[in-house]
């Protein structure tokens, strides 16, 4: 009997979702730069997700995607306006996830232009509209429907780490808050749906409500943080560097901007 050979699993990965709002390839070469060069050690190597906002031709695609290549970025999907590109895409050894049913839980610079609500139009009732026009008496009222509450999401027990999270080790708390009793070393990440508790000193990234939980935090007894991410918004470490620096602090979403306070 022949074995197994493979498996396969899911996983969660961090990725960065580069929304392409504008693509002039000097200007655009020019702003990419200047941010990978701010955080070189996040940046250096992250899969990108391109997320073309407007129509690209398949020239300045693959010039996209060569730019991002040496900036040492690995573009590795693309979504939004691709129905003319998908040879290329397909060329240039890409997934297109446009259809795919994800959320941009990844990471997404907070100065990224927000794109306008689209109010859907409620539809009419064409049985009732049909039977007007036949029989030329009022429709009768289309019955409301009953609108049931959102359903809660139940966070699971939360998950505990009793040991040091040594660089480069990743560790995912899916569907729960975690919590980290030792220290998070730089090179490390901590992802969960809920929130995340660290008594000890944050040096790497905690990233916490990555399925879109806009109400999770992050608590840690030192903050010292490479990145902190809540529901997609992210700071880096320039940005962490203020009044609770290597302090205890929580990290918050207020209004789509992460805010830091002390802890009391």
């Amino acid at each position: 009997m022949t074995e197994t050979c493979f498996r396969m699993k899911g996983t969660t990965l961090t990725s960065i979702v580069l929304e392409v709002l504008d693509f002039e390839p000097d200007n655009f070469e020019a702003q990419l730069s200047q941010k990978v060069a701010s955080a070189p050690q996040f940046f250096t190597r992250s899969s990108l997700i391109l997320h073309l906002i407007k129509p690209l031709s398949a020239t300045e695609f693959e010039l996209l995607v060569a730019l991002c290549r040496r900036l040492q970025l690995q573009p590795m999907a693309v979504k939004g306006e691709v129905a003319e590109l998908k040879p290329t895409i397909n060329d240039l050894g890409l997934a297109d996830v446009s259809q795919s049913k994800f959320t941009d839980s990844t990471l997404r610079s907070q100065k990224t232009a927000q794109s306008a609500e689209v109010k859907s139009e409620s539809t009419t009732n064409s049985d009732a509209e049909s039977a007007q026009s036949q029989n030329n008496e009022p429709a009768a009222p289309a019955k409301a429907e009953a609108i049931s509450p959102p359903a809660v999401a139940t966070l699971k027990p939360a998950k505990v780490i009793n040991r040091p999270v040594r660089s480069g080790q990743q560790v995912y708390a899916e569907g729960s808050d975690l919590v980290v009793t030792a220290s998070v070393s730089e090179g490390a990440e901590l992802l969960a749906d809920g929130n995340i508790h660290i008594y000890g000193t944050l040096r790497g990234r905690a990233l916490a409500g990555v399925k879109g939980n806009t109400g999770a935090r992050v608590f840690c007894q030192s903050l010292d943080a490479e990145l902190i991410s809540i529901a997609g918004q992210f700071i880096m470490h320039e940005t962490v560097k203020g009044e609770c620096w290597k302090k205890p602090a929580q990290v918050f979403l207020e209004e789509e901007t992460l805010r830091i306070e002390p802890l009391a």
